[in-house]
């Protein structure tokens, strides 16, 4: 079996938050509008599939996954080591989620431009940049996944 490993940066965040942190940067209107896009494109790419979502827990990328979820009729998982996570981090992530066929994550930069580097070159210095709201869709094999292992299937961006 294929699984669908879907990896989507959050959508355009407004550049400081009240309080001055970065985990609270909430979307822009700008990104509000990104994120409707990309939630539009995901649900013609998977035609009525509908994903296992898992979101970093910062502001921007829960606003980001909340409307992709409201679009394809699914909750949010969130998950903490996304919101600073290293390429392997995140490979990590994706491989607890086991056989689930097909997975979002939504993630910052660079993690999630040299995460699918990793897993389509092997190696995370090949990353060639992801824009807010870009998304990568991986095809990847059944079982523990390596770097270099995955196909890059299609990839969006605003």
């Amino acid at each position: 079996m294929i699984r669908h490993w879907i990896v989507l940066r959050h959508a355009h965040a407004e550049a400081q938050s009240a309080d001055g942190a970065d985990f609270s940067r909430d979307l822009s209107e700008r990104g509000r509008v990104e994120a409707g896009r990309a939630a539009d494109a995901l649900a013609k790419m998977l035609d009525g599939r509908v994903p296992r979502i898992l979101s970093s827990p910062a502001t921007r990328a829960e606003a980001t996954a909340q409307i992709v979820a409201d679009r394809l009729g699914d909750t949010v998982g969130f998950n903490a080591r996304i919101y600073d996570g290293t390429p392997g981090t995140l490979l990590d992530v994706f491989n607890a989620t086991g056989p689930t066929e097909t997975v979002l994550l939504v993630g910052h930069n660079p993690g999630v431009e040299e995460l699918v580097a990793l897993l389509v070159e092997g190696r995370s210095q090949a990353h060639r940049g992801m824009p807010t709201s870009g998304m990568a869709v991986i095809d990847v094999p059944e079982g523990l996944v390596e770097p270099g292992r995955g196909q890059l299937r299609a990839f969006w961006a605003p």
